[in-house]
């Protein structure tokens, strides 16, 4: 079982992975905040660090995805409670939108983005979502908006605390202002 602190130091190394994937030992357990002996004592290898986060990030997403599937509550419900989960284990989202560069499981990836995929469709076929935009474009702009929008937070430019508000927002409501009488 991985506590608090040790979940905490390995979300800080998953984004230092992220930054720079090139990224060497010292470097990762000076992201994390403990000693270079501390990281080999506890990780032995850079190698196993990125094992250790690939079991991290598969077992996330297969917990998002369980949120994703469900049926027994409204895709809006849905929805904003895969919004939080997500916000709450951004760095090994960040992880699968890197997943070229951080080593991540292509497949952990791929059963994302079709899981979310089918969340959509769902979604659409229950009168949620529009129908005009397809399931899989949906699937890839929400991805796209979660990637900037985490960016935005790690460098400083977007508040932790409203980045699951401005993500539900923006994807159901976007940034027309309806309120306008000239909008076309």
């Amino acid at each position: 079982m991985v506590t608090a602190e040790r979940e905490a130091e390995l979300k800080r190394m998953a984004i230092a992975v992220c930054a720079n994937p090139r990224s060497t030992a010292k470097e990762l357990a000076e992201s994390a905040g403990i000693s270079k002996a501390t990281f080999y004592r506890v990780y032995s290898s850079r190698e196993k660090l990125v094992e250790i986060l690939n079991e991290r990030t598969g077992a996330m997403v297969e917990d998002l995805m369980t949120i994703v599937r469900q049926r027994d509550k409204s895709p809006l419900t849905v929805l904003h409670e895969f919004i939080l989960e997500s916000c709450e284990n951004k760095e090994y989202l960040l992880r699968i939108c890197y997943s070229s560069a951080t080593g991540c499981d292509e497949q952990c990836s791929d059963s994302y983005v079709q899981n979310v995929t089918d969340f959509f469709l769902w979604g659409q076929k229950e009168g949620a979502f529009r129908i005009d935009i397809p399931a899989a474009v949906m699937s890839e702009l929400f991805g796209g908006a979660m990637m900037s929008l985490f960016e935005g937070e790690r460098a400083g430019r977007i508040a932790s605390a409203s980045l699951s508000d401005y993500w539900e927002t923006f994807f159901l409501q976007g940034v027309l202002n309806t309120e306008r009488g000239d909008v076309k």
